[in-house]
């Protein structure tokens, strides 16, 4: 059975339960929706804990296993809060740092439902710096003795045990002398006073710890290493679909509203935008798998998925176009909870702001790419060769002409160099990278077209026109005009989808007429009249012609995305401004994560669609990619220049080939809005739940 069989059999087993269960499927249930019952009814399938030996409880399952279930708990909005805690932060917080003895005492016990747990970490005095705890807990015979408060700790009136960071030292920095605990809700000296949250539901608590005795055996991990064992296990609790799906069931209220079509562009950017969240924690599943601890991805997830879940309440009010109403059952219902719930979103696991110090440090820390392979080979070829485009391509286009590039991904018995689609686009995506304009993604796309046919391109470069609109063809013989053809100047040949054809023209053919014209990072994006021009070659087409064009332009994108965020990080790390560097002001390091999660966001969804296209173009997933790295190219190329200032608004400085080819390069092939509602149109002829399949995909990707 391969991993992706086993994984299938598991989500069916996930929805036959859920299926069975009686539940009213609520907005933020994982944190709200507190089933004891229904949590043990998970844990006699092996699903609390599946990720942990089977000797400590657990399933011996990955956490893509995990993810499976979980993902599909929180699509139903099931009531899974009972245990969330304890399965999903401090079972594997006690796995990764617990001693042997305390792994024993409680793991099998959280995998059977019978403990479960909240989190004591914030205080009132601390707001979101969690470094600056008072709770402290003193030595005293055979343990310690904790005292102080901590505050917005959800269903600590029902759960059994509480994770508690205390202060154990007062030496050193504030990050110094932290440690874990494990504090039984039971002992004396610990009280709850209930707080009402802004629905008038009751999970947040204060809690007090009056001089409450904590065995020995109960410290998580080792004495005063608290900060660094709380950062890891924050990956655990960042890095999961909670902080993505909490308004699901409100979103596929809107995907089965049916007014739904009339909005397919917005509803489509917003699939985009789940999908390739969803393929990120897929990632940080990966790593958990691996034993790392993706503090920086897990970060990033969270930022932008509890964006992402306020966002679909705005959409759901756009779509459905009702009154959100508390006591009502349905979308309007959904709609109440969702909004009464989004102040929190950002908030809980660690403020946005908190985040993005997290991220804007991972950024500024050492870059690590692969120095032996394609990516190398490619930065080795291209490395000081980028700035302003040629109108017609020099030296560098012959050197990659005879390196056999625009080769790439056709097979060698049509002329090609071999390779596949991959190899294509990251070459193409080093070009962007490197802000090196040739016409090396119109010629490898005029060459995969017709290799799909099974028809070889003569040697030269080529370009394509996507779509045959203003061009028709009178027998053997094209006429009328096409607009903003890139590269048509220094084209040998055109490639030109006219209804089910494609048909090869030569440039140098007789009743050509070439209009020069440019973009914004002045690329060659010419007029050209066709007047009973006779086609060399006309063959069917077999290939997508507008999902292979976009597919390379969003790796292009993606490799000019990640030349600007470079561009900025090192801008602000050597810049000084009031005798400080630009990186240690606050408001800098928020432009700056926010940068480097639209990179990463973007090149998910890129390295996804190439993925998903190895055998042929999955034009949903190129046009989702195509929406989410337009979206990047606007946030990156907006915070890049504001970090810059002047410096940045001239051509003194090479932020802007990157950022020019960022702007041009995002409104090409039809624009954003064109692809988000191709996507939105596709995948609402699926229905609610073919849209989820689509989401949840499995989706291999080369190691």
């Amino acid at each position: 059975m391969t991993v992706a069989d086993d994984l299938a059999g598991l989500r069916t087993e996930v929805r036959t339960l859920i299926a069975k269960w009686d539940f009213t499927p609520r907005c933020d249930a994982w944190l709200r929706g507190h089933d004891e019952s229904f949590s043990r009814a998970l844990a006699e399938h092996g699903w609390i804990g599946m990720t942990w030996p089977a000797g400590l409880g657990g399933s011996d399952r990955s956490n893509l296993a995990r993810l499976v279930v979980t993902e599909e708990l929180l699509r139903a909005g099931a009531p899974v809060a009972a245990h969330w805690m304890g399965d999903r932060q401090i079972g594997p917080a006690i796995l990764r740092t617990g001693s042997p003895d305390l792994q024993r005492r409680y793991l099998p016990r959280i995998a059977a439902g019978e403990v479960t747990f909240c989190l004591g970490m914030s205080e009132t005095e601390s707001g979101s710096d969690l470094a600056s705890v008072r709770t402290v807990a003193e030595p005293a015979e055979g343990g310690w003795r904790v005292r102080g408060r901590k505050i917005w700790t959800s269903h600590a009136h029902r759960a059994t045990h509480a994770y508690v960071l205390a202060r154990t030292g007062s030496g050193g920095g504030k990050h110094e002398g932290l440690t874990e605990f494990i504090v039984d809700m039971a002992a004396d000296g610990v009280q709850v006073r209930p707080i009402h949250d802004l629905r008038g539901d009751h999970h947040f608590n204060e809690v007090t710890f009056d001089d409450v005795f904590v065995p020995a055996g109960d410290v998580l991990g080792t004495v005063g290493d608290g900060w660094r064992q709380v950062t890891e296990q924050l990956a655990f609790e960042r890095g999961g679909m909670e902080r993505v799906l909490s308004t699901y069931p409100l979103l596929e209220a809107v995907l089965a509203a049916p007014g739904a079509a009339g909005h397919a562009a917005a509803i489509g950017t917003a699939l985009a935008r789940l999908a390739t969240l969803r393929r990120l924690a897929w990632r940080v599943a990966l790593a958990l798998d691996t034993g790392e601890a993706p503090v920086h991805q897990a970060a990033m997830l969270k930022d932008l998925g509890t964006t992402f879940e306020g966002d679909v309440n705005e959409l759901a009010r756009e779509v459905l176009a009702i009154e959100p109403d508390p006591a009502a059952s349905g979308a309007a219902g959904l709609l109440a909870e969702g909004v009464l719930a989004a102040p929190g979103f950002t908030i809980r696991g660690g403020t946005t702001e908190v985040l993005r110090v997290i991220i804007a440090r991972g950024a500024t820390g050492p870059r690590q790419h692969d120095d032996s392979g394609l990516r190398a080979v490619a930065d080795d070829v291209l490395a000081g060769h980028g700035g302003d485009p040629d109108p017609e391509p020099g030296p560098v286009w012959t050197e990659l002409t005879g390196l056999g590039w625009p080769g790439a991904g056709t097979p060698e018995e049509l002329g090609g160099s071999g390779g596949d689609l991959a190899d294509l686009a990251e070459l193409v995506e080093a070009c962007g990278r490197n802000t090196v304009s040739t016409p090396l993604a119109e010629t490898g796309w005029a060459r995969l077209l017709l290799a799909a046919s099974g028809q070889a391109l003569p040697e030269g470069a080529a370009t394509v026109i996507a779509t045959g609109a203003g061009l028709r063809l009178e027998g053997d013989r094209l006429s009328g005009t096409a607009v903003r053809v890139p590269w048509a100047r220094a084209a040998r040949w055109f490639v030109i989808a006219v209804g089910e054809e494609l048909v090869t023209v030569e440039a140098a053919a007789p009743g050509i007429d070439i209009e020069p014209g440019a973009n914004l990072a002045a690329e060659p994006r010419d007029t050209v009249r066709f007047d009973g021009v006779p086609a060399a070659a006309r063959t069917p087409c077999r290939g997508d012609v507008l999902g292979l064009g976009g597919l390379l332009r969003a790796a292009a994108i993606t490799g000019a995305l990640e030349t600007a965020v470079a561009h900025t990080v090192a801008h602000v790390t050597t810049r000084h401004q009031f005798g400080r560097p630009l990186r240690s002001f606050q408001a800098v390091g928020m432009t700056l994560a926010r940068m480097a999660s639209q990179h990463t966001l973007a090149r998910t969804a890129v390295e996804t669609a190439v993925a998903a296209s190895r055998e042929s173009i999955d034009l949903p997933r190129v046009a989702a990619a195509m929406v989410i790295a337009a979206e990047a190219a606007t946030e990156v190329a907006r915070g890049a220049h504001q970090l810059h200032g002047a410096m940045g608004v001239t051509r003194e400085h090479p932020l802007h080939l990157a950022t020019r080819r960022l702007w041009s390069w995002r409104d090409e092939l039809g624009g954003p809005r064109s692809w988000a509602d191709l996507l939105g149109t596709r995948l609402l002829e699926l229905g609610p739940d073919g849209i989820w399949d689509w989401i949840t995909a499995d989706i291999e990707e080369e190691p």
